[in-house]
């Protein structure tokens, strides 16, 4: 048997890089290849390098992930000194043999040489997750081990919307406003990301400014209209159709076929508190429900009250971790052949 080799990730390893994640947790996250390849060769922030695939006798028995913003827009300035490690997965009969901090060690130093000073796990930019997964325990144990801080907790939620009825007071309300809720169109593509840039910064214009430059469906983005026909909220559906596939729908494997998504949500500052968030929850589900999208997920969010009421519930539980790159990197140098604690997914 020959000594593990960690070379960059290229588009040829992918077949190899989802039979090592199913082996590893497919149980948990059954990754297919399209996902991994929208977030790596979809990225247009992605260098080689960014990703490694750890290799034994021609066997994929390691992967990590770094996420970086590389692009120079100023409405994304904020978000420029950040990395975010988007995944380390190990062989399951290879954990604690050192393989984990490796790849974590040639990553940091990837970050290192972009002038990146923070880290978090997850997160940020072509995530695979929003988070630490809380039902990995390896996943919390390896990044603490790495010197990284556990915060707050976030949620995917899921629910059912087959027996949907808030729409009709929902579109009521909407109604005594003076206010309409449509699909966007073609037209409404640079108000619709100047509105989101205003409103809600840089990460959610960026995720949706890609998402329409790569092809997809203004019509999946529904629009709250006020009596001038200014945008004052938005939501993004996710269909089984919906391309590029967007996190909602990463995990459908432990999904029904015919499954949906939402978000991000949101209206504008000046009308929060009047119920019109929730009404456009309320109509943005319907339309997946006439749709015959029942089972609906609604990822990365910390507000169980506002989809509560809605028949939504935790699903997918993660933690945030962060940390300092250089104190990352003292944890890796030197010790990349070493036993670890655990690997990170």
């Amino acid at each position: 048997m020959t000594a593990p080799v960690i070379r960059p990730y290229e588009p040829a390893a992918a077949p190899h890089v989802v039979d090592l994640w199913w082996r590893a947790i497919g149980d948990r996250y059954p990754l297919r290849e399209e996902v991994l390849r929208a977030c790596l060769e979809g990225n247009p922030n992605y260098r080689p390098g960014d990703a490694v695939v750890a290799w034994q006798d021609d066997r994929a028995i390691g992967f990590g992930y770094l996420g970086l913003l590389r692009e120079s827009e100023p409405e994304t300035a904020a978000q420029r000194n950040r990395g975010w490690l988007q995944a380390v997965v190990v062989d399951s009969a290879r954990r604690r043999s050192g393989i984990g901090r490796r790849i974590v060690g040639e990553l940091v130093e990837v970050a290192q040489r972009a002038e990146i000073s923070s880290l978090a796990c997850g997160s940020g930019f072509f995530y695979l997750w929003p988070g630490l997964p809380a039902d990995l325990p390896d996943a919390r144990l390896f990044a603490e081990a790495l010197g990284l801080v556990i915060g707050e907790r976030t949620w995917d939620l899921r629910g059912s919307v087959a027996n949907l009825t808030a729409d009709t007071a929902a579109g009521e309300l909407v109604a005594r406003e003076g206010m309409r809720v449509v699909a966007a169109g073609e037209a409404d593509r640079q108000r619709l990301l100047g509105y989101i840039v205003r409103e809600f910064g840089g990460e959610w214009w960026h995720d949706t400014r890609w998402f329409l430059e790569r092809g997809g469906d203004p019509g999946d983005i529904v629009l709250l209209l006020d009596p001038g026909d200014a945008i004052v909220g938005f939501a993004r559906l996710h269909t089984p159709l919906t391309r590029p596939i967007g996190p909602p729908l990463f995990w459908t494997a432990r999904r029904p076929p015919a499954s949906g998504g939402l978000g991000p949500i949101g209206v504008s500052e000046a009308l929060r508190g009047r119920g019109l968030g929730r009404a456009l929850l309320a109509l943005a589900l319907a339309r997946l429900r006439d749709a015959s999208l029942s089972d609906v997920v609604i990822d990365c969010t910390n507000l169980l009250g506002f989809y509560g009421p809605l028949g939504f519930e935790p699903w997918i539980e993660y933690v945030n971790a962060t940390g300092d790159v250089r104190e990352v990197l003292q944890r890796t140098a030197g010790r990349r052949s070493g036993a670890v604690e655990g690997d990170l997914g």
